[in-house]
C-alpha cells in the first residue's frame, strides 16, 4: 500500500479518552472539552478504525458481525464521515 492510499484510511485522533457504557461508547476529547456518545454500531465502526482498514473493509466486518447479506457501505461511510466531522477520526 502506498503512502497516499494509506493517508486516506480512517484513523483515530490522539488525545481521546474512550469509555465503554451499556449502549456504546462515551468519548472525551482532551483539550476541547467535547464529549461524544456513540451507539453500538458507531462504537463498532470506531473500534474497527485502526489506520489500516478501509471503509470497505470495515463495512464487510460489520456485515459479518450483524449477519447481513450485503456490507452496509453507505452507512459505514456516513458514520466515518460523521466521526471525522466531530473530530474523533481523521
Amino acid at each position: 500500500m502506498d503512502t497516499a492510499e494509506n493517508s486516506s484510511l480512517p484513523r483515530r485522533v490522539d488525545g481521546l479518552e474512550v469509555h465503554e457504557v451499556e449502549d456504546g461508547f462515551v468519548i472525551y476529547q482532551e483539550g476541547s472539552s467535547r464529549v461524544h456518545c456513540l451507539n453500538h454500531t458507531a462504537a463498532m465502526v470506531f473500534e474497527f478504525v485502526d489506520g489500516a482498514r478501509s471503509a470497505e473493509t470495515i463495512a464487510s466486518l460489520l456485515a459479518r458481525v450483524f449477519g447481513l447479506d450485503a456490507a452496509p457501505m453507505a452507512e459505514t461511510e456516513a458514520c466515518i464521515e460523521q466521526l471525522r466531522f466531530e473530530g474523533v477520526l481523521r
